[in-house]
């Protein structure tokens, strides 16, 4: 993004002294650009569109404070331009003194390029098992008979001491082997398993 573009987007946050989510800030954005009539965005170009813009956000922040001309809050629910004086109140006031993860990586385009559509997916499926409830894991380990402390290689003995027994290849069903299959992707997904 330019400097013209920066200083845009810039002017749009300062409208909002009380932060605006990032979302408001990407249609207002969007607003500005000709129409493109009919686009329809997959996930992995909405998390270009974000990553490009979180991107500009950590550039325009550092900007900002090497000129002294204050800081930006930078978050999906906020992002907010701050004086140079203002004191800051919240969770992001120790920013100086620690390094801050996921500026490294929006400032680092490689990460961009190296994201695939499958990555992404796998990023929000493990986004809506986290934030919803828990009822794919818990049908999971009980059809499994595992309790929630267990740890992802009593899992996968578990697993295979069930396919063991009900693979068809064993004399079991087709359907209790899918539903297996499909109760361990559901715990992978938990257990973070790569």
């Amino acid at each position: 993004m330019h400097n013209t573009e920066k200083s845009s987007l810039l002017d749009v946050i300062k409208c909002h002294p009380e932060g605006i989510k990032e979302y408001d800030l990407m249609k207002l954005v969007q607003e500005k650009q000709p129409p493109n009539k009919g686009a329809q965005f997959d996930n992995l170009d909405l998390f270009k569109r974000h990553f490009l813009l979180f991107h500009t956000l950590y550039q325009l922040d550092d900007q900002l404070r090497s000129e002294k001309n204050g800081q930006l809050i930078i978050g999906v629910l906020k992002i907010q331009w701050l004086p140079q004086n203002e004191e800051r109140t919240d969770d992001h006031s120790l920013y100086l003194a620690q390094s801050d993860p996921l500026r490294d990586f929006y400032l680092e385009l490689k990460n961009l390029e190296d994201t695939t559509s499958e990555d992404v997916e796998n990023l929000l499926a493990s986004f809506w098992l986290k934030m919803g409830d828990d009822s794919e894991k818990t049908k999971a380990l009980a059809l499994f008979e595992l309790d929630e402390s267990c740890d992802f290689p009593i899992i996968k003995k578990r697993y295979r001491q069930l396919l063991s027994t009900h693979h068809p290849d064993k004399g079991g069903c087709v359907i209790k082997t899918q539903t297996l299959n499909d109760a361990m992707t559901v715990l992978k997904r938990c257990y973070a398993e790569t």
